[in-house]
């Protein structure tokens, strides 16, 4: 038994992305290619964008007006707002919500009532939300990290340098990993020290899938840390046998790439 995570299928969140000016289909097209490399949508999507032209009823409007409208329709998840941000730094609005006594008491906002918002890099996008709803990492953590004068956030804060890495540097925005469940008969292991030294901490043994099963699956079979995984369940309530391992695999580069399918209404 060998087995991947439907969420590393595609089965993840939908956002919402109003577009509150107008991109030509060059800068539009540029705009989907940011967020699907760091987004890793052809292995492992964090997360998908719903790309909508703002309505009449939405063009003109401040973020802040814009959330109201989203909170009076029913719709209080976080949303993307593109502006000329985009166009001029490659950036586009995350619009979280408005702050409440606990952003207040965390010292995220000045107030009750700020809107919590913030301008992130377009390739930075997913791995910005998929931090942020986890909790593994704050804004505000973030926002410390620029020269501006923002945190705690007030309704007149201004940001005007996008949060996330330049991607003309070498920053890896996403991943080919994926998470794989493999049971005995399904892996190799190993104790040499030769092959357990680069890895951090050291493993008291490092386990591979066997190559047979590794190109059935059109993974790489390589060396690497295993948790146990015996007793845990899958989606469908499975329960892996005793001696399941969890280890990252890559996908061989061969391996036939599907293009990206954008969710269904989405320009």
């Amino acid at each position: 038994m060998i087995y991947i995570d439907e969420s590393d299928r595609g089965i993840t969140e939908t956002v919402k992305a109003f577009l509150k000016t107008e991109l030509s289909d060059d800068e539009l097209q540029h705009f989907k290619q940011a967020f699907e490399k760091g987004a890793n949508v052809q292995f492992r999507p964090m997360m998908h964008l719903k790309i909508i032209q703002a309505s009449k009823k939405y063009q003109g409007k401040t973020l802040a007006e814009l959330r109201r409208l989203e909170n009076e329709a029913g719709n209080e998840d976080a949303f993307i707002a593109v502006d000329q941000n985009f166009i001029d730094k490659g950036a586009v609005w995350y619009v979280a919500g408005f702050a409440d006594e606990d952003d207040v008491e965390c010292g995220l906002a000045a107030e009750e009532g700020v809107l919590i918002r913030a301008l992130v890099r377009t390739e930075y996008l997913a791995i910005a939300h998929t931090c942020w709803t986890d909790g593994n990492l704050t804004m505000d953590t973030e926002w410390e990290n620029l020269e501006e004068d923002i945190v705690p956030l007030r309704h007149d804060s201004e940001q005007s340098e996008p949060l996330g890495a330049d991607d003309e540097g070498d920053e890896s925005w996403s991943t080919d990993e994926i998470a794989v469940v493999a049971a005995p008969g399904k892996y190799e292991e190993t104790t040499d020290k030769k092959i357990r030294k680069d890895m951090s901490p050291m493993p008291d043994k490092a386990v591979r899938l066997k190559p047979v099963i590794a190109q059935r699956e059109h993974l790489i079979s390589d060396w690497t840390s295993p948790e146990d995984a015996e007793g845990d369940q899958t989606r469908d309530g499975i329960t892996f046998p005793a001696g399941s391992i969890r280890i990252a695999a890559k996908y061989r580069p061969s391996f036939p790439r599907e293009q990206y399918k954008w969710p269904e209404g989405s320009l």
